[in-house]
Order: C-alpha cells, then structure tokens, then sequence
C-alpha cells in the first residue's frame, strides 16, 4: 500500500514530461480581437512553480493562466521550461500591463527574471508569436 502514493506521483510525472497533464483545470480566454484560447489555470502555488516546465510542446489555440492571490510585481524565469513562450501580465482588471516576447528556454544558471516592476495578478503563457499574431499590446484586457 505505501507504494500507491509512489506509483500515482511517477505516473504525474510521466504525463508532464511527455506534454501532458492529468487532468488539467481548463478555461476559455478570449484575447482583445475575439478569438479564444482554452488555458490551464495555475492557481496553488505548486502549479505556478511546476507551470509549463519540462513540456516539449504546447497546443496552438492553448496556455497557461497563472492567478495569484494577491497583486505583486510577479517575475518568471524560464528554468526547465523546453519551448519559447509569449508572457502577457495583467493587473486586477484583467488589463495587460506588460508583455515579453519569444522568451527562450533557459540554458545558462542563473536564469534571466522577466516581468514588469509593477503589480499584476495574472500571468498568461502561450507559445512564442502569439502575442504578435494576434497583435496584443499594453493596455488590452483579456476576458476569462
């Protein structure tokens, strides 16, 4: 019986490596010009760390919503995370107050921190040319 707890943490493990999540918690989130994306929502603090790290792929039309429990000026890094990524920050209105482009991988220790000095209280990650393609700027609000 002790081996069970061992056996569902490896199987976890397994679906995040090969790009897959057991079970993820999905929302829609429609961008400025209409169009919607399904988004995993990273909203304990376990998911924000795991995030979308050791994932060799992600979905075009999908990503990842990080929501906090309160507004800080929250920063990434890009550690164990396999594909280049967009990061759209949001204040309490759900407005865009800071974007990073075509983040790469991180392959040098220390990683660079990307984010904005101020507050936000969501994070939103799609793969790398979203952001341009469907011409997201600063000042937008994104519904979900």
């Amino acid at each position: 019986m002790k081996r069970l707890p061992f056996f569902i943490l490896l199987v976890a493990f397994e679906a995040v490596v090969h790009g897959q999540e057991p079970t993820p918690s999905t929302v829609p989130l429609t961008l400025p010009e209409g169009k919607t994306l399904q988004v995993e929502v990273a909203r304990t603090e376990e998911k924000r760390a795991l995030g979308l790290m050791f994932r060799t792929a992600l979905a075009e039309g999908h990503g990842m919503l990080f929501i906090f429990e309160r507004p800080e000026p929250h920063r990434f890094w890009m550690k164990n995370t396999l594909i280049p990524l967009d990061m759209v920050w949001m204040d309490d209105r759900k407005r865009i107050i800071h974007i990073e482009y075509q983040v790469p991988p991180c392959k040098l220790d220390p990683c660079p921190v990307y984010g904005p000095s101020a507050d936000s209280l969501y994070v939103l990650e799609v793969i790398s040319g979203v952001a341009t393609r469907e011409k997201l700027r600063v000042g937008q609000t994104l519904t979900f």
